[in-house]
């Protein structure tokens, strides 16, 4: 395809997308791309045939222009081409029964659709069955789209529609509350997941089970076949059409650089199955047969530029790709086991990072607890194991066990004073379980009011069948409808809610201290090595950014009398809303790393390690990059330190600034771990990952490294001009992944050179009370920090720093306005003591109404080691 220029944007509202009934001959095409999008693929060659670091390769993209488009259309009819014969035999098998799957009145889009005939046996379907459908066409062409669409049957049943643009483009419209809430199957047919490499495929995937609601669903077409000739002959077919599809690719550059850069006599394709500890797949390379100069370099005969890739998947690959991207496979149809499609749901976690998903009115639905109470079990029946439930990971702090009856207590405390209906039986729960102990850390003696200790604590069994109850009478108060809840029970069912969030948080970070912690069982184990590997060649500099002097809005409105239905709820120390001014300063791109702490101890001859790492004896490695048991931190910490205000709990944002320094010795790390879910992680493998300490202990590094830690008003300020500014890069770049062709070749996109440090500034929306996370490391995404030296190049905002909350330097006061909340008046009240700092974001644990809530605050004690709390610098102009 030609490159793309400027295109209008088109607003979701504006358009007739519901209604419109399509004719096979004025088929109705949405422009959905976004404004200013320029998408120059003269450039990308340029810039991936003479990379900075790495192999040359071609961007895929070149292979689709009109003719490309034309010749791969070919290639679906060869003999050859097993992937398009095998989903078409599977689709006339199994159509009926994947449409009678999909609810009547659904949206289906097709990501790429390229050549409509094979989803036209499932619209078929669903004419036969007389059910109502719409379909969407998502692809980048708009030629291709009005001569595809102009082919379908003029259905009854079904209307089709076109929408033109990015796979990008098609989630963000897909986020639109006016399409997030309506029934729908997203179709990735043709084994187009084959395209990306095994790591982005889950990404992109994750992507779009992030706008799925509970029943929605996606159909995916696989190619798993594993038989070598099979495979190599379907893209080495012996009429050379394919050949000559991956030749022409070189023609379009050649057109657009408007002169012969590629003389084809002096080129062929080259291509080969491949099987090695990536697994199996197909790859095509260029090579020239003589020595050619192209672009300023001389190429040599021996030298292959790859341009595609096909990549097959086992059935357990299968099953790791699914749990990676967060999706649940709910249905399947084969073709032996070479070639299936399969029909996946979300799974309950990690939740969704999208505003009209995550957020969809002041309650959150009861899937919403379904799905928190998923994870919920998952902590507490699949990783602690039962006689660990009784022991105190963090000294002077309650058992596990409370925990697990302090939930659902706090829950019924809440629904009975609302609804001023009976407490849930035993009723003496509430004397044992309601508040847990949260002691100060200079002097564990001293502790706010908390509920007595038991000499023993209640039966597992008990407890188990109390909490039950007290979900079975929460599920019954929506069973009218929550239209019908009225609002004050409905903030105590909120408050409820976000507790137990938060207490996700608290005991996670205290299993974290164990060391008969299980890792997640429905997660794989990361490969830490390949990992860390891509992270230290992802490297950039943290840059300092400018953030200019700006009024800001802190916090929200939410009356306790008020009756607005559509008023979102909020804590004490979120309210009222309010405006500051702050001043100019400068600001570092993401947070201090584990590296840097590292030698900020080495260059400051500090022994004493933070409470997230570990030093182990020489245990045995579980050959993945980690150890299956903790040991002692070396810490002081006996006092059972507390977690600041008995709820959520963070972790902090990605790391470093390029501090130039003396290195330290490869000794000073040796036999140092990392704490995470799955065992101790080596030290040298999670050097760019953010650190999370108390603040006393990144306030002296932050000093030692040239800055300080920003104050609540500044982070916010951070976090205001970033939305700003994504805003504007939003308008300006190209979706990283541009759609692909039904079921060929790997469509690597474009993404943009970094955006530069000084953008216009836009007007803040201050409506907008939750923000759009995606890319954040919250929610359970991953059970992990990830690494954050990649994106020293941009200002992180909200939520941003790589799975750890943000520590401010401010002291959590009243502010000007503050009433304590009539429900829990001790939420934040009992924590005005002068040793508690405001920390913001969220960790890789926090959920997206609390990470994405542009109002939320959360505090520790200072001095407290053992939060997901991390820092990033600040300096004044």
């Amino acid at each position: 395809m030609p490159s793309v220029t400027t295109a209008p944007a088109v607003s979701i509202q504006a358009k007739s997308l519901v209604n419109a009934k399509s004719s096979p001959c004025s088929p109705e095409i949405i422009d959905i791309r976004g404004e200013h999008v320029e998408f120059n693929l003269k450039e990308d060659i340029i810039s991936h045939f003479n990379p900075d670091n790495g192999p040359r390769t071609l961007p895929t993209l070149l292979l689709y222009n009109e003719r490309g488009l034309q010749l791969f259309e070919e290639i679906t009819y060869l003999d050859e081409y097993y992937l398009t014969n095998y989903e078409i035999e599977v689709l006339k098998k199994s159509s009926a029964d994947i449409a009678r799957r999909i609810p009547e009145g659904s949206m289906l889009i097709e990501l790429g659709s390229g050549n409509l005939r094979k989803v036209c046996l499932l619209l078929q379907a669903f004419e036969e069955l007389a059910k109502s459908i719409e379909y969407f066409a998502l692809d980048l062409s708009r030629k291709e789209l009005e001569r595809t669409l102009a082919q379908v049957p003029d259905f009854k049943y079904v209307s089709c529609h076109g929408l033109l643009g990015t796979y990008d483009d098609g989630r963000e419209w897909l986020k639109q509350p006016a399409i997030a809430g309506r029934s729908k199957c997203i179709l990735h047919l043709g084994s187009s997941i084959g395209n990306f490499h095994r790591d982005d495929a889950s990404g992109f995937l994750g992507g779009f089970a992030d706008v799925l609601q509970p029943s929605d669903t996606m159909l995916v077409g696989v190619d798993s076949c594993s038989d070598p000739a099979k495979v190599y002959h379907a893209y080495n077919d012996k009429q050379g059409l394919t050949h000559r599809f991956v030749l022409n690719g070189l023609t379009h550059a050649n057109e657009l650089f408007g002169q012969e850069v590629f003389d084809l006599k002096n080129w062929r394709v080259i291509g080969e199955y491949v099987y090695d500890e990536e697994g199996g797949r197909h790859q095509a390379f260029v090579a020239p047969i003589r020595d050619t100069d192209v672009l300023g370099s001389t190429i040599m005969p021996h030298e292959r530029i790859q341009i595609e890739q096909s990549l097959k998947y086992s059935q357990a690959e299968t099953e790791t790709l699914w749990a990676a991207a967060g999706l649940t496979e709910m249905g399947r149809w084969t073709r032996g086991d070479e070639y299936g499609l399969h029909m996946l749901q979300k799974s309950s976690i990690p939740f969704s990072l999208i505003p009209s998903i995550y957020a969809t009115g002041p309650l959150p639905p009861i899937h919403d607890w379904e799905a928190l109470w998923t994870a919920w079990d998952v902590m507490t029946k699949g990783m602690i194991p039962k006689e660990e439930l009784w022991e105190k990971p963090i000294k002077l702090r309650n058992a596990c066990i409370f925990y697990l009856g302090h939930i659902p207590t706090f829950l019924d405390i809440q629904l009975t004073k609302t609804t001023r209906e009976p407490a849930t039986s035993p009723a003496y729960y509430w004397s044992i379980f309601e508040r847990g102990i949260d002691p100060d850390v200079d002097n564990p003696e001293q502790c706010h009011a908390h509920s007595e200790i038991p000499d023993e604590w209640p039966p597992i069994e008990a407890i188990t069948t109390y909490q039950d109850n007290v979900r079975s009478r929460l599920r019954e108060l929506y069973r009218g409808g929550p239209e019908r809840i009225p609002r004050n029970v409905a903030r105590g069912m909120w408050v409820g809610f976000e507790h137990e969030l938060m207490h996700i948080e608290t005991l996670l970070y205290m299993m974290l201290q164990s060391d008969k912690t299980l890792p997640p069982p429905h997660t794989g184990r990361p490969n830490f090595e390949k990992l860390a590997k891509q992270a230290y060649e992802a490297r950039v500099p943290n840059e300092w950014f400018d953030v200019p002097e700006q009024i800001i809005t802190l916090g929200m409105d939410d009356p306790e009398d008020g009756t607005d239905p559509s008023c979102h709820f909020g804590w004490d120390n979120e309210k009222p809303a309010r405006q500051a001014k702050v001043h100019a300063f400068q600001a570092h791109g993401r947070p201090i790393t584990n590296e840097e702490y590292a030698q900020y101890m080495y260059n400051s001859h500090i022994d004493q390690i933070p409470a997230s790492w570990a030093e182990a004896p020489s245990n045995t490695a579980n050959g993945n990059g980690t150890l299956n048991g903790h040991a002692t931190n070396g810490v002081k910490n006996g006092n059972g330190h507390s977690n600041g205000n008995g709820h959520s709990n963070g972790n902090g944002h990605s790391n470093g600034n390029g501090h130039v320094t003396r290195e330290f010795p490869e000794s000073f790390i040796h036999g140092r771990f990392v704490r995470t879910v799955y065992g101790l992680v080596p030290l040298k493998l999670a050097l760019d990952w953010p650190i999370f300490a108390s603040y006393d202990e990144l306030e002296q590094c932050a000093s030692w490294m040239g800055g300080r830690i920003p104050t609540f008003e500044e982070a916010k300020s951070i976090y205001a001009y970033v939305n700003k500014q994504k805003r504007a890069e939003a308008e300006r770049t190209l979706g990283k992944t541009v759609p692909a062709v039904n079921a060929h070749l790997v469509n690597e996109g474009v993404e943009e050179d970094p955006p530069s440090q000084a953008l216009a500034p836009l007007a803040e929306d201050n409506s907008q009370l939750f923000l759009d996370l995606a890319g954040a490391n919250v929610g359970f995404r991953h059970w992990r920090p990830v690494s954050v030296t990649s994106r020293g190049n941009k200002l992180a905002g909200q939520a941003d720093m790589g799975g750890v909350w943000e520590w401010t330097s401010s002291n959590l006061t009243p502010h000007e306005g503050f009433k304590p909340m009539g429900l829990y008046p001790a939420y934040t009240a009992d924590f005005f003591d002068g040793k508690h700092n405001i920390v913001l974001g969220g960790s890789w644990a926090t959920h997206p109404r609390i990470a994405g809530r542009k109002s939320f605050v959360n505090w520790y004690q200072r001095n407290y080691p053992y939060a997901w709390v991390g820092a990033r610098l600040v300096r004044d102009v």
